[in-house]
């Protein structure tokens, strides 16, 4: 065992000493302490260990301290890493004794503790700082959210983040440039800065746009990464170098703010002296400007939520129909301002959280709650019920309801649109009524009328009663009705009505039919006698006059009457039956009663199977137009044609107009069937200018009724439109008889037609009244000589005066002359010595079909009247 001498001590005092003080050295510079002067403390160092252990020691001291110093200025910017082992080596080459190379490896294990210790606290240095860092990241993170979260728009949320921002890293400046629509960025007016002298810096930036990759914010915006400026002052890509230098700025750092693929903005900050990239301040800012695109991108989708949620809400609110939102329960959620007015809810609060049950009729309460099983089952659905309003109105409802996705306190939501159908139902009740009774006079209607006839014959047979039909017409009502119109009429059907009910027994039924139409259903009669008392007493209520609007009116009626089962047929036959009577009634007189015999049957049914074929014919087809040609009386050229109507039946062939006509000017048929002959006539005509015979104008006969249409010159200038040909090239023909039926409204209804330019004619004068006064009065064209004077000329001297005088006058009056029925050569010639206009009759041509009419045209539009 080997003791330490002290001259050993004296020897290696020195340079423990020095060793000990470059450890001590290298921990501190480790561990991050700055020491003012290391070489002064080294030298201090040395000169101890030289003035204690002599000039070996301190030459030792020395060497170690040079080996230090050249170690670590040879490694420029790099931390000197300590590991013992060069300064174990140069002791070991100083001194080689047994005693010093135990000192050596003692210190050598301690240096190596003592190493491992430093290295652990560096560590865990560094861990602190990270920790603090990543701390002051989530500060400056929480801080922007909840900043951000109150900004109430961009621009606010912008300058917020700049200043949390500023305050936090300790930057100076920080603006926002954005994209304009013009492909370039542009600083927008959100900015934090407290120094002052940055106005003009400010201004620069906010007067100046930069395109991609120029300038801090354009490379941020063409990279989409962070740049760092390390001193603006200096950088070549900079253009507002001078106004920063003005301003006192040096680093500058720009950030992206993106939100997925879009990009937003680009936040740009600045401080006061020159900065090295710092990655983890470049982290911090880059972390707070994506937490600030996402936030963005969520207000922006926030907004555009409720933007949507408005619109929808303000659609929802300003449908007239009931939208309402309720759970499986019958709980109201929502419910549109149409709804509340529905129910009578001034506000939502008075119907929202209730059950929607309450304000339904008892009786529907449980069929809604199965409808809505049904709808949340997937079924479609659609309910009609009535409702009670808050202030007790009843109304009546249609619903449309669906599923609707999520749950309100775990129930699942149904949406239904609501309109307001008690209208409808009133009308359909109305209709209902309407369907069985007779809105005029509310007595039964035909098809009430039949059910309780048809009630009352099963009733006769299990009785073994007879029973009555009755069928009541009032004679000369049609006269009575025009003449004083059809209100004072209603009035007069309305009085009848009363009287009627008032004569029959009960268990007897009165009806109306239409028009002037009543029928009774006579029942629980014991002998024919009985209904004949009945129909004696019904013709003596008409003894007494009608009261109407100041008038008494003498009216009555003709019965026709039928018994069951004598007429042994259903409902529909008996009535029928009746009315036959009843047309016999008024063929023996009027004013009487008839019974029905089977004779009666043939001559109505042919009259009615007539009517029946009338009332279709136009919609199949049988219905065609001949033209008749309209020549010249000197030169025989045809100037125009008369569109004559032609029936062709299927069965029966051709129909006489004087069987048709009449039937259907009676009917009203006349209306819709005239209305196809001027337009089929107008477009034959249009066709026939366009085949090169552009002067023919066609001439068109009108009934009464249509003439006294109120929309006749509509129609008529619609047709002319539709149809393309000149007003001037029509003609409408009208009796003298038609015109003074109503002769104020006549005149403007001619007058209408003729600033039209269509010609007006009046056909078959010398029939009617003939009068000259209504002839200056009338926008008259043309007379029409009728046949019947034309027939015996020349034969008869009468009928050759009186041609001859209406060719005179007119011509006196400025009209012109047509002579109908021309038939003999003799006849033609006596036209043209008195020099009438025009003519048309069998001698020039008959009525031709369409293709007949076009090869005569053809053949050449003279005919021969040599």
């Amino acid at each position: 065992m080997h003791t330490v001498k002290p001259d050993l001590w004296r020897s290696i005092g020195g340079p423990l000493l020095a060793i000990f003080s470059i450890f001590i050295l290298e921990i501190l510079a480790r561990t991050g302490y700055r020491i003012p002067n290391p070489p002064a403390i080294l030298l201090i160092v040395v000169a101890f260990a030289a003035f204690r252990g002599g000039i070996r020691s301190g030459l030792i001291s020395a060497v170690l301290s040079w080996l230090y110093f050249a170690h670590y200025f040879s490694i420029p910017g790099q931390p000197f890493q300590y590991t013992g082992e060069n300064f174990v080596r140069v002791m070991m080459w100083a001194v080689t004794t047994p005693a010093m190379a135990l000192m050596i490896g003692f210190l050598r294990r301690r240096t190596e503790r003592v190493y491992e210790l430093s290295s652990a606290n560096v560590a865990l240095e560094t861990q602190i700082a990270e920790r603090k860092r990543a701390e002051q990241e989530v500060r400056l993170l929480q801080t922007l959210t909840l900043a951000v979260g109150e900004a109430e728009d961009l621009h606010t949320t912008l300058e917020v983040v700049l200043r949390k921002v500023c305050e936090s890293t300790g930057w100076m400046l920080g603006q926002a440039w954005m994209p304009n629509e013009t492909g370039r960025i542009e600083c927008v007016p959100a900015w934090h800065g407290e120094a002052k002298g940055l106005e003009r810096f400010r201004k620069a930036s906010l007067d100046m746009t930069f395109s991609p990759g120029t300038g801090l914010p354009g490379r941020v915006w063409e990279s989409k990464q962070p740049v760092w400026i390390k001193d603006v002052s200096v950088e070549q890509n900079f253009p507002r170098a001078d106004v920063a230098i003005e301003a006192g700025l040096k680093a500058g750092l720009g950030i992206p703010v993106t939100a997925g693929n879009e990009f937003i903005a680009v936040l740009e900050f600045f401080v006061s002296e020159p900065r090295k990239e710092d990655e983890h301040l470049i982290g911090i800012v880059s972390s707070a400007a994506t937490q600030l695109g996402s936030m963005i991108q969520r207000k922006r989708a926030e907004q555009a939520l409720r933007r949507s949620e408005n619109q929808l809400r303000a659609i929802i609110d300003a449908e007239p129909e009931c939208v309402k939102v309720v759970r499986a329960d019958g709980t109201l959620v929502q419910m549109n301002a149409a709804g509340l007015a529905m129910i009578e809810a001034s506000r939502p609060e008075q119907v929202i959280g209730k059950q929607i049950l309450q304000l339904m009729a008892p009786e529907y309460r449980e069929a809604y709650r199965t409808f809505i099983g049904d709808v949340l089952r997937g079924n479609k659905g659609i309910m009609e019920f009535e409702i009670i309003g808050l202030k007790g109105t009843h109304r009546w409802m249609e619903t449309h309801a669906v599923p609707l996705p999520g749950e309100q306190g775990g129930q699942p939501l149904v949406l239904s649109i609501t309109r307001d159908i008690t209208e409808r139902k009133q009308t359909e009740r109305r209709l209902k009524q309407l369907a069985h009774f007779d809105s005029l006079t509310d007595l039964p209607n035909r098809v009430q009328f039949i059910e309780r006839l048809e009630q009352a014959m099963a009733d006769a047979d299990r009785h073994e009663r007879l029973l009555g039909v009755v069928f009541l017409d009032l004679d000369r009502f049609k006269y009575i009705n025009d003449s004083l119109g059809h209100g004072k009429g209603d009035i007069l059907l309305r009085e009848v009505a009363m009287r009627l009910s008032g004569v029959v027994r009960r268990g007897d039924t009165v009806a109306r039919l239409s028009g002037d139409e009543f029928a009774l259903v006579l029942a629980d009669m014991g002998h024919v006698d009985d209904a004949i008392h009945v129909a004696q007493k019904i013709l003596e209520v008409f003894h007494q006059p009608f009261r109407v609007a100041g008038h008494d009116l003498f009216v009555t009626a003709s019965l026709g009457i039928t018994l069951y089962p004598f007429d042994d047929r259903g409902a529909d036959d008996l009535l029928r039956n009746a009315d036959v009577a009843m047309y016999r009634a008024k063929e023996s007189g009027k004013n009487n009663y008839q019974f029905y015999v089977a004779e009666m049957t043939t001559l109505v049914s042919e009259r009615l199977a007539l009517e029946n074929d009338l009332r279709s014919a136009l919609e199949r087809g049988e219905f065609s137009l001949n033209y008749q040609p309209i020549a010249d009386c000197r030169s025989g050229a045809i100037v125009g044609m008369e569109a004559l109507l032609r029936w062709k039946h299927p069965e029966r062939g051709m129909i006489s107009p004087a069987l048709f006509i009449p039937l259907a000017e009676e009917t009203g048929y006349i209306i819709p069937i005239g209305e196809w002959v001027l337009r089929t006539a107008c477009e034959q005509c249009r066709g026939w200018q366009k085949a090169g015979f552009p002067s023919l104008y066609v001439a068109v006969n009108l009934s009464s009724r249509q003439f006294h249409q109120k929309d006749l010159t509509a129609s008529i200038h619609r047709i002319l439109q539709e149809t393309g040909l000149d007003p001037t090239r029509l003609g409408l023909e009208i009796t003298e008889g038609l015109i003074m039926q109503q002769a104020e409204a006549s005149v403007n209804t001619l007058r209408e037609l003729k600033a039209m330019g269509i010609r007006i004619s009046i056909d078959d004068f010398g029939t009617g009244y003939s009068s000259l006064s209504y002839l200056k009065r009338f926008p008259i064209d043309v007379l029409k000589i009728d046949q019947s004077f034309v027939r015996d000329i020349p034969k008869d001297e009468d009928d050759a005066a009186i041609a001859s005088t209406i060719i005179t006058m007119a011509h006196s009056l400025g009209l012109k002359v047509v002579a109908e029925g021309v038939e003999t050569l003799e006849q033609l010639n006596f036209m043209r010595e008195h020099h009438c206009d025009t003519m048309q009759g069998y001698y020039l041509s008959k009525p031709l079909p369409p293709d007949q009419f076009t090869a005569l045209l053809k053949n050449g539009t003279r005919l021969d009247v040599a």
